[in-house]
């Protein structure tokens, strides 16, 4: 069996033990690319590669002086879920206000993204919260409570599917002048009754 045969098999098997569909690409040289959507943390996944090769030398064997390396590509779902999760739980507010004053020490309240116009300290911190949580994440996608599927449905389509869009709603949320009075999570441009004459 060729090596390309083996990894096409190997990315099989994952896909059966980690109920995700799981690929295994050829970069250049001696790597190989595990990609895979939400599912297992890429730590989780580079040692479930490890061992099943290691397990398995007459069907993976050639793929055992392989550098692999892993790609998660995360979903919309998979952000809003963590970002909901961490809404519910207290630790989204309180660690976008840490990052905010973090980045502001830091000098870092002046960056732009392209052309857009230049976000705030709390959008930021709130991005860099999120993404960490997902890295740390097994199936970020999957709602951690039951109570949250709703809310991780209304976010994503307040924010149209759009990461920025969801943090844009997040941040203006938390930026409200007393917790539990800011927007509910709607788009952040949709006009509320009193924009309307």
């Amino acid at each position: 069996m060729s090596r390309s045969a083996q990894a096409h098999k190997l990315g099989r098997h994952l896909s059966k033990v980690t109920g995700v569909t799981v690929e295994l690409v050829y970069h250049s040289g001696k790597q190989w690319l595990v990609e895979w959507p939400d599912g297992p943390t890429r730590t989780e996944m580079r040692d479930l590669v490890a061992k099943t090769i290691e397990a398995n030398p007459y069907h993976f064997g050639l793929m055992a002086d392989r550098e692999i390396r892993t790609v998660r590509m995360e979903s919309a779902r998979a952000w809003a879920a963590c970002a909901v999760a961490a809404r519910r739980t207290g630790s989204l507010a309180e660690e976008t206000r840490r990052g905010a004053v973090q980045r502001s020490a830091l000098g870092l309240d002046r960056i732009r993204l392209g052309t857009s116009e230049p976000k705030t300290l709390e959008y930021y911190a709130l991005t860099d919260y999120v993404e960490r949580l997902i890295e740390t994440t097994a199936y970020p996608d999957r709602p951690s409570d039951p109570a949250d599927a709703p809310l991780i449905e209304e976010l994503l389509s307040a924010g149209q599917r759009q990461e920025y869009r969801m943090a844009e709603i997040l941040a203006n949320e938390l930026r409200a002048p007393k917790p539990g009075t800011g927007p509910t999570l709607r788009a952040v441009d949709a006009p509320t009754d009193t924009d309307q004459s």
